[in-house]
């Protein structure tokens, strides 16, 4: 072993990490990763957890990779443009509750006048059944 692994040994030893953590560490794809474990090549820990240990990641992948410098870093924005979005969004969330309204009015509407279409064909065909078995 070389001294970095040496030193990342001593560091990790018998720590527990999600399996998300372990992925990380260990700079697999997590497809990789799952298959691995999946194979029997990498073990969960016996506690019953789920989790990893690292000296187990150790043992398989014998590096682990400084998950510490993967931070992400947002974007400079303007915050006259941010402003300017976000109103716009606003004023699009607004037109669509005023449609959600609208439709919903002209639904209800429509339920209306159908629900008089049918009381007006069955007092039609209740005059003619009337009519007939009198």
């Amino acid at each position: 072993m070389t001294s970095h692994t040496i030193i990342l040994l001593e560091s990790h030893s018998m720590s527990l990490v999600t399996v998300t953590e372990a992925i990380a560490l260990s700079g697999k794809s997590p497809s990789t990763f799952y298959r691995h474990l999946k194979n029997g090549k990498l073990s969960r820990a016996s506690d019953g957890s789920g989790r990893i240990d690292t000296s187990e990641l150790l043992r398989v992948y014998e590096t682990l990779q400084d998950t510490t410098k993967r931070t992400a870093v947002p974007l400079p924005v303007e915050s006259g443009s941010v402003s300017r979005e976000n109103e716009w969004l606003k004023n699009q969330i607004e037109k669509l509750q005023q449609d959600m309204r609208d439709l919903k009015t002209e639904s209800l509407d429509r339920e209306k006048r159908l629900m008089a279409l049918l009381e007006h064909k069955t007092e039609g065909v209740s005059g003619i059944f009337s009519k007939l078995f009198k």
